[in-house]
C-alpha cells in the first residue's frame, strides 16, 4: 500500500512493472472525500495521475477506468444543477497520456439501487422536464500503445492453463449489483473486480488500483492469485486497508 497522493507516490514504482490497472477515480466534488477548486483542476489532477499510470504499466497491457457522469447539487431551486460528462473527458486524458481505446463496457445496475430522478416528470409529464434514472456506469478499457500485437504479451505465459468460466460475458453490458459499505460511499463490487481481473490479467501478475478506497480490488486480486499494489491517501481508508495485512510504504 502506497500511502499518500498517488501522483506523488507512483514515481517510486518501477517503470513497466504493472500488468493491469483497474481503478475508479474520485468523483468530482460529489463525495465528501473529493473537493477540487474547479472541474478543470480536477481534470488536470487526473491527467497527472494517468501519466504516471502510463509509465508504470507494461507496454501492451490494459488500464481499465470506471467512471460516470456526475451531477453537482444545486445551490437553490432558482439555480440549475450541472452534469459533468466525465467519461467523455477521460477519453481525451487517456489518449493524451499514451493509451489507445479498446472497449467501452456498460456496467448496468438494477434500477432499485439508483436515485430516482424522474419522480417529478411522472407527476406532471411536462416536456423538457424528463430526467432518466441513471442505471449505468462506464468501464473504459484502454491499452498502453505498443509496436506489437497483444499476442506478444500473451506469449509470456506459455505454461498458463485457462480456468474456464461458465458465465462468460458475451456482450459489453454487464449486470452487476452495486455494493454498499459503511466504510466508503462508493466501493467496487467484488464481482466487478473478478471480471476485470479474469479478463485482463494472469495469475501472479502485479495489478494496481491507484484510488484504492477500502481495498476491495486488492482483496479480490489476492483471492485470484495476483499481487496487488494499492494507492490511497485518506487516513480512514488507509487504516481499513492496513487491517488486511498490507505492507505500508509511507512517504
Amino acid at each position: 500500500l502506497l500511502v499518500g497522493d498517488c501522483e506523488e507516490t507512483l514515481p517510486s514504482v518501477k517503470s513497466g512493472s504493472v500488468k493491469l490497472i483497474f481503478t475508479s477515480p474520485p468523483y468530482y466534488n460529489a463525495r465528501d472525500y473529493s473537493t477540487y477548486k474547479s472541474y478543470n483542476d480536477y481534470l488536470e489532477k487526473m491527467r497527472g495521475v494517468l501519466i504516471q499510470c502510463h509509465r508504470v504499466l507494461e507496454s501492451g497491457r490494459f488500464i481499465v477506468i470506471n467512471v460516470s457522469p456526475v451531477i453537482t447539487k444545486r445551490a437553490g431551486r432558482e439555480f440549475e444543477s450541472i452534469r459533468y460528462p466525465i467519461h467523455f473527458d477521460f477519453h481525451q486524458l487517456l489518449v493524451s497520456a499514451g493509451f489507445e481505446f479498446i472497449d467501452d463496457i456498460v456496467w448496468l445496475k438494477p434500477e432499485y439501487t439508483v436515485p430516482n430522478r424522474n419522480a417529478g416528470y411522472f407527476r406532471t409529464q411536462m416536456p423538457l422536464s424528463y430526467k432518466p434514472n441513471c442505471v449505468t456506469e462506464s468501464i473504459m478499457v484502454y491499452r498502453k500503445k505498443a509496436p506489437f500485437l497483444i499476442d506478444k504479451n500473451i506469449n509470456q505465459y506459455n505454461d498458463f492453463k485457462p480456468d474456464f468460466m461458465e458465465n462468460i460475458d458475451r456482450t459489453n453490458c454487464w449486470l452487476v449489483p452495486p455494493k454498499a459499505s459503511q466504510h466508503h460511499p462508493a466501493v467496487f463490487p467484488e464481482l466487478l473486480c473478478e471480471k476485470i481481473i479474469h479478463y485482463y490479467s494472469f495469475p501472479n501478475d502485479l495489478v494496481m488500483d491507484c484510488f484504492a478506497g477500502t481495498g476491495t480490488f486488492g482483496e479480490t486480486a489476492k483471492k485470484m492469485d495476483r499481487v496487488s499494489l494499492l494507492c490511497e491517501q485518506h487516513p480512514d481508508y488507509v487504516a481499513h486497508i492496513t487491517k488486511k495485512g498490507y505492507k505500508l510504504i509511507a512517504p
